[in-house]
């Protein structure tokens, strides 16, 4: 026999509820409710009794379904397992966000009164005091007797969320199921009732109020569509809890907000507007975000050392081979290798600043991380073999795998947290010298533009002996190469449209046009595409370098100081050239068969280049040494 939860419905109502509170209830009556707009799905009230006493509640959107298909009937006894006490018109209801075991039956238990004696009639009393055994209705087993506050655990079932993926880091502290359950809870403060951040949901309403830390702040973003123009931000919040969730703020709400928000700090949030989260643009755990608008009540709350600075996730670098794309993960890694910034035009036309590097850990594993813009752009000099904590990176197939930050991704050197000390001593006892497998290989080692490490060099003599360029995708390897010549009787730069750097040509009145922007201008920009022969002790290659790779070989020089000097002064020309000529440089190139002529030709491009550290250069090739020995 299943008994209903004796004196439930007073507990829920009066929202003193234990922790871990899961009653039987039995369902007595139910309604579907139309959308008012007649747009959305149908939702169901329904009336819940523990066979004294009954409530009113609503289904949440996503058990509706339940009713629909009629595994919720009137008088079907269920197991309350996750719900919200809510006011609606200064009455008390609750909405069911998840159900446990369902029993079947088919007269009303008890003879149950309204909790709210104001209001409606009671229901009609009916001989049964309880329901029957589940295996003579063909339903689950019946759990076992308890006390009606240790109410039995439910076996799994299809509403149950999937387990998560196993990682090798333990997860972070989540809340108690009751976070889930209760009502605003009254903090420090007495004027302000706090909810968790693990409470709220579209189903809440708006009055709320958390207390809650800044942990990311994104920079402000600008749009454009057909419906006009604006901007945004986002934030990223942690409260006491754990609970994480992040807040969107959109044109006035930027301008009130953007500045008081710094990351690090703790604020009271209320008057936002709870919605399902886009989880693939969206690192934070959590199945909702809010947005703020510049009516919503925010202020400065004390700091009372209750919220952690930052919430992480890690997963292995090895495990990340498994992880979809587009995925994101929090990362923490040793600093393998830095690569210089490069400059980059979007197809809009705006620039992005762009910087690689390579991450290793004792999964033995490597990966490539590209930071964009304001990451790439701050100073990295002392990141060699030093920790680092990336939270909320974005999973990319793009040459094998790789991760790349986003604009609320938050990076820590060298963070105060277990995990970084427990790299830092692996690191020194033995894994700085530990091979590792890199998950962005493309065709040749380290893909995309990142130098990778000293012991994934190539050498030149392996685009031939290796067949590289032949495949689908562009092969890429590292070298170590002299500049031996530089073809400059012709060819040495093209002139680009400075909104979108693709070719202009010259008209008789002496503007420049652009076939892909369809616009003329007065004056374009020199823009460098050097053919290059790079030798090293197994053989020479020609290569390209465009305009970022070539301003390195020409010394900081820009195609718009040589084309001037080609003009006014050739012989400082012709020295400039013979200048950059045996310079040793650390080259990526991108290896790729084309069809000229119908003819395959192998082509190698200049992708990155760096020229040689001689200490740094020293000192792997000793360790190399030491290895091989």
């Amino acid at each position: 026999m299943v008994n209903l939860t004796p004196n439930a419905v007073s507990m829920l109502y009066h929202n003193q509820a234990p922790d871990g509170f899961e009653p039987w209830l039995q369902i007595i009556d139910t309604k579907k409710i139309k959308p008012a707009s007649g747009t959305g799905g149908d939702r169901y009230r329904i009336v819940l009794s523990d066979g004294t006493s009954y409530l009113s509640g609503m289904l949440a959107t996503q058990l509706a379904p339940m009713m629909e298909n009629e595994s919720l009937k009137t008088n079907y006894v269920l197991q309350l397992k996750d719900y919200l006490g809510n006011e609606v018109q200064g009455r008390r209801i609750i909405i069911v966000l998840k159900v446990g075991d369902i029993v079947p039956h088919f007269d009303c238990i008890g003879s149950p009164q309204n909790i709210d004696g104001s209001r409606g009639p009671s229901v009609p009393a009916a001989p049964a005091a309880s329901v029957p055994p589940a295996a003579a209705l063909g339903a689950r087993p019946t759990p076992p007797t308890q006390s009606s506050y240790q109410q039995p655990q439910a076996p799994a079932n299809q509403y149950q969320q999937p387990p998560a993926a196993p990682s090798s880091y333990a997860p972070p502290a989540k809340p108690a199921p009751s976070a889930y359950n209760r009502g605003p809870v009254v903090r420090q403060d007495p004027n302000i009732r706090l909810s968790d951040i693990q409470s709220l949901n579209p189903y809440a309403g708006g009055r709320w109020t958390i207390k809650a830390r800044v942990t990311t702040r994104s920079p402000i973003k600008n749009w454009t569509n057909s419906r006009g123009s604006g901007k945004l931000f986002s934030v990223d919040l942690l409260d006491a809890k754990k609970g994480e969730i992040r807040a969107t703020f959109f044109n006035d709400g930027v301008d009130k907000f953007y500045e008081m928000l710094r990351p690090g700090g703790v604020f009271y949030f209320a008057g936002g507007k709870v919605k399902m989260a886009n989880r693939r643009f969206s690192s934070v755990d959590n199945d909702y975000e809010v947005t703020f608008d510049p009516h919503s009540e925010i202020s400065p709350a004390p700091e009372d050392g209750q919220i952690s600075q930052m919430q992480y996730a890690f997963k292995k670098i090895a495990e990340i081979e498994n992880v979809p794309a587009d995925s994101n993960v929090d990362i923490i890694g040793i600093v393998r290798d830095v690569s210089q910034v490069n400059e980059l035009m979007s197809k809009a036309g705006k620039q992005l600043f762009k910087r690689d590097i390579s991450l290793v850990d004792d999964s033995n594993a490597e990966i490539k991380c590209t930071m964009w813009n304001e990451q790439a752009q701050q100073d990295c000099s002392n990141w060699l073999n030093q920790v680092l904590a990336i939270k909320g990176c974005r999973v990319s197939e793009y040459n094998g795998r790789s991760i790349s930050t986003v604009g609320s991704s938050s990076l820590s050197v060298n963070p105060t947290i277990p995990e970084a000390g427990h790299l830092v001593t692996w690191f020194s006892n033995g894994g700085n010298a530990t091979q590792t497998k890199s998950l962005s290989s493309g065709g040749g080692g380290f893909g995309g533009g990142s130098l990778g490490s000293f012991s994934e060099r190539a050498v030149i003599s392996d685009i031939k002996g290796k067949q590289l360029g032949f495949g689908q995708k562009p092969d890429y390897i590292t070298v170590k190469g002299t500049v031996n010549f530089i073809k400059h009787d012709t060819g040495v730069y093209y002139q680009a449209c400075p909104k979108c750097q693709k070719k202009v040509v010259a008209d008789v009145a002496q503007n420049y046009t652009c076939e892909k922007c369809q616009t003329s201008y007065p004056n374009c920009e020199n823009r460098y595409i050097l053919s290059v022969v790079m030798l090293d002790h197994t053989g020479s290659t020609w290569t390209t370098c465009f305009n970022d790779q070539g301003k390195v070989v020409m010394g900081g020089r820009t195609a718009d100081e040589i084309g001037e000097l080609r003009d006014t002064n050739p012989a400082l020309f012709e020295s400039i050239f013979k200048e950059a000529l045996f310079k040793q440089y650390v080259c990526r190139l991108r290896v790729k068969a084309e069809n000229v002529q119908e003819e395959l030709r192998v082509k190698a491009g200049v992708v990155n280049l760096e020229p040689v550290n001689f200490v740094q250069e020293s000192k792997d090739l000793l360790q190399a040494i030491a290895q091989y020995n």
